[in-house]
This record gives structure tokens, sequence and C-alpha cells, in this order.
């Protein structure tokens, strides 16, 4: 016969099971529902409103996948500059775990990108902040040669540095983007290439401390600048890339992205009145080769249809 004392045992290790399966379902389920977490970087001023569309877009894909893959949290990191984002990126436990940037083969290697450009390419359409007394001077410029006859300034870390070197344009560098504007006023360079994208708002801004400053009004500078969401190459990271790219498909097709962008940029676009001005284009060395310039849905054209 089994002891009183055995069975009692027997009773509290029964007790005991249920409560550690009791306890492990919990578990279960709470991480089941438990928001992903995005974490992007931060702005580097109150007035850097640079990649607010950006997450807007983010949001949305998101929503698109929601009913699938369950609720999400988008929060920003303190402002790093992109040097210490890329290596926030790739450390273990790092303080991001998603960017916006545009592609170089460096990048493909350490990050992995969502191929869908989150703003249609429009970033690689750049006009010119200048002083205004050098408008006469820009207004000359019909060629490559004769943009060659000014510098122009770029964040020292920026990809951009290495397109405009590859044309023989001249470039002076700044340790920080607000600074940028500061150094135009000053002289330091003669022209602060700015995307169509970004230019409206850094202008408002800007003038008000330069009001030496404006937006040249003749030029149009091209080159491939797709810009796009990059993931560390971590299990997480390939996880919340899935989800990512399966919300930005669902609104391509379904046309959210277009109305997003047409909502952002709408106006900017006609004010900037991209057809008429004069269009001159420039390579990309960093790009790699596997970029999806054929896909037509993707890419914004001045003087297309809706632009």
């Amino acid at each position: 016969m089994i002891s009183k004392w055995v069975r009692v045992a027997m009773h509290v290790w029964v007790l005991c099971l249920g409560c550690i399966l009791a306890v492990t379902s919990l578990a279960v389920r709470a991480e089941a529902v438990r928001p992903w977490h995005f974490i992007y970087n931060g702005p580097e001023s109150a007035q850097d409103q640079r990649y607010q569309y950006h997450w807007r877009v983010l949001r949305a894909a998101l929503d698109a996948t929601r009913d699938k893959n369950g609720d999400y949290l988008v929060e920003p990191s303190a402002a790093l500059n992109e040097r210490l984002q890329l290596f926030e990126m790739q450390r273990p436990n790092g303080r991001l775990n998603i960017i916006v940037r545009n592609p170089t083969e460096a990048l493909e290697r350490a990050l992995q990108p969502i191929k869908v450009p989150i703003d249609k390419g429009l970033l690689g359409y750049r006009v010119f902040l200048i002083r205004a007394e050098d408008a006469p001077r820009f207004a000359g410029v019909r060629t490559l040669d004769d943009l060659r006859q000014f510098s122009f300034g770029q964040g020292r870390d920026w990809s951009d540095v290495a397109i405009y070197q590859a044309s023989d344009l001249k470039v002076v560098t700044g340790s920080s983007y607000e600074g940028l504007f500061g150094m135009l006023a000053l002289h330091r360079f003669d022209a602060f290439g700015r995307g169509v994208s970004e230019v409206a708002g850094e202008f408002k801004q800007a003038s008000q401390q330069y009001p030496q400053l404006l937006i040249e009004n003749e030029l149009l500078l091209y080159y491939p600048l797709p810009v796009y969401f990059w993931f560390p190459r971590t299990a997480e990271g390939t996880k919340h890339a899935q989800r990512v790219a399966e919300g930005m498909a669902i609104i391509v097709a379904n046309g959210t992205l277009d109305r997003l962008f047409n909502q952002e940029y709408g106006a900017v676009i006609k004010a900037m009145n991209l057809q008429n001005r004069r269009l001159l284009k420039i390579a990309n060395p960093n790009l790699s080769a596997d970029q999806p310039f054929a896909n037509k849905a993707y890419w914004f054209v001045p003087g297309s249809s809706g632009s």
C-alpha cells in the first residue's frame, strides 16, 4: 500500500506541476500578445522632420499586417549620427532595430533591406539651398561642367559625399546636420543639395535664422537614391523585416503608399516646378546592381501622370 506520506508527496507534486504548467501557459500567452517593438533613430533637433513621413509609412505597413501579426510599438531612440546608427544596428541588443537609409554595397553586406523605395525615389531629385546673392551665378548653369564651378555642403558621414565626388563635384563636409545651414550662410560652401522631399520644411526653419538663404529655382540634380527600411541580420531582425516586407507589398498594391506620398509631397512637387527645371544627372557609384528599377510602380518621375 502507498503510505500516507507518499500520497501527500504525490499530491504536492501534482499541484506544483499544475502551477508550473499554468505559469508557462501564461508566459506563452503573454509572449504571443506582446507588441512587436520597433526602435528608430530620433530626430537630431526639434526642427528635424526629415523622417516623419517614413515612420508613417512604416506604421501603415504594420497596420496592414496587424490582423495576422498583432499589435506593434514604434518609438524613437536618442538621436545618433549615421556612423553610430550603423554601429547600434550591428551590436547585440543595440539601441536601434530599424533605420531608414539609401543603399550602398557595404550596407547591404551589414544589414538587410526591404527594397521598396519608401519615398518612390524622390530623395534622388535635388534642389539647392543657396545664398540669395549667388542666384545669378546658378542661373547661368547649363551643364555639369558649369556646376563644377561651385562647392557643395554635405554631412561628413553621408553617402552623398562619394556620389558628388565621383562626378568631380567639390564637397565640403560638416559634422552636424544643423550646422550645415550656418556653414552655407557663412560662405563655407556655395550650395547645400537637398532632396525635394526635404527642402520646403528645412527652408522654412532655416530662413528664420538665415534670411539670406533661398531655394534655387532653375536647376534639378538627379542621382538614383532609393531609400529603404533596414534591419539587423539577426533572427529578430529577419522576423521584423518579413513583416514589414509583407506590409509594404500590401500598401503598394492597394494604393496606400501612393496616397501617403501624394499627401506628403504633392504640394512641394508642384511648388518646386520640377518638370520645368534644367535636369542634370549624375551616377550613384554606391549602388549594387540589385535594385528594383524595373518596377515602374515604385518610382516617381517628374512630369508623369499624378506628379
